[in-house]
């Protein structure tokens, strides 16, 4: 997922770095042990992608608004949404699920694998396939509340950011309350993670008073914290919650990189980003596990050319088509929503 803004492409960029690096085993055997839990930077960059995502679709919503002179609906946008993460996951659990059945000889367990292609598995409580694939349940089920979270910001004014940093808090205190009674709290876990997301949008015309570093810097120093902290006995999540918080306060206050090199690098890995965090895993367990007896400079070659080669042709093949054709039924839906209400105003407008 793009956006108009390079300090947003580079954080993404970050964040699917942060996701790969820590699923490496040279990453585990270097780093992984007591004092630094390597898969904590993954979860890290997770929660990076959901403040990211979060800011980037209230600004789509936004602009999408002020061309339709009116918010466009719930629908098309979750239409829009279905067509852009779907195709490209079903695409993953297929392959991956193949090929474990190829390789072990067990039939694989459908309803393991329906939960899966839904992106549902949080809700039935089986394992994603790939791993990488535990995300996007909350990415999309989290879209469901950002038109009502769009429509509160607008309606809500210079009031709004306070409004939002009382939800955060409400969100937090409802995952206590689940925590304290027993009850299953993790499909609510992650909304403190993406309501900083909307926050920065009600943020978003704050002046510009920080240097691009400052997120930067902030980005990194929680990179080496949150891991930290994690192998020292926090819970991820109650790290997670502030450290996106401080990401919802500090994105629209830091001027935007002005480096051309960054910018062009952060474009072209944040264009590609949604194909590298699927592929990433499966080619790590094929390059490194698969053909551990093969030397290690042709296990890195296998790697770093199928995390291009890969991602490319996903996005060109699959998502790119499944962005236009999600565009174009729900723009179509909206036609179909305009022309009954211009026959009404039609219809009052004629002279008896």
């Amino acid at each position: 997922m793009q956006s108009d803004s390079a300090n947003l492409d580079v954080l993404r960029s970050s964040a699917v770095s942060f996701v790969v690096v820590s699923h490496l085993p040279v990453t585990a055997a270097l780093v992984g042990h007591g004092d630094y839990h390597t898969q904590s930077l993954g979860t890290f960059g997770v929660v990076i992608f959901f403040v990211h995502t979060c800011l980037v679709l209230m600004l789509s919503l936004d602009r999408d608004a002020a061309k339709a002179g009116a918010f466009p609906g719930t629908m098309p946008f979750l239409l829009r949404r279905a067509f852009r993460i779907y195709p490209l996951s079903i695409l993953a659990v297929l392959v991956v699920s193949a090929i474990a059945w190829a390789q072990s000889g067990v039939v694989p367990n459908w309803w393991a694998v329906i939960s899966n292609l839904l992106l549902i598995q949080n809700f039935t409580g089986h394992q994603s396939t790939p791993l990488v694939l535990w995300s996007l349940p909350y990415e999309f089920q989290m879209y469901l509340f950002l038109p009502a979270l769009y429509m509160l910001v607008r309606r809500s004014g210079p009031l709004s950011a306070y409004c939002l940093l009382t939800l955060w808090l409400a969100a937090i205190g409802l995952v206590a309350v689940f925590w304290r009674l027993g009850w299953n709290y993790e499909i609510i876990r992650y909304f403190p993670c993406f309501l900083p997301g909307v926050l920065a949008f009600a943020l978003w015309q704050s002046p510009r008073r920080f240097s691009p570093w400052v997120l930067f810097l902030y980005v990194g120093v929680t990179a080496v914290v949150y891991p930290w902290a994690v192998a020292n006995g926090v819970k991820g999540t109650m790290v997670a919650w502030p450290a996106c918080l401080g990401l919802g306060l500090l994105i629209p206050r830091c001027r935007e990189l002005q480096s051309q090199l960054l910018r062009r690098a952060g474009k072209s890995v944040a264009k590609y980003s949604y194909g590298i965090y699927l592929v990433h895993s499966p080619l790590i367990g094929f390059a490194f596990h698969y053909l551990d007896r093969q030397p290690v400079i042709l296990q890195w070659g296998v790697f770093l050319s199928g995390l291009v080669l890969l991602p490319y042709f996903a996005f060109h093949l699959i998502e790119s088509p499944g962005i236009r054709m999600g565009r174009m039924l729900a723009q179509r839906l909206l036609t179909e929503r305009r022309i009954p209400k211009q026959a009404i105003e039609l219809a009052r407008n004629m002279k008896p």
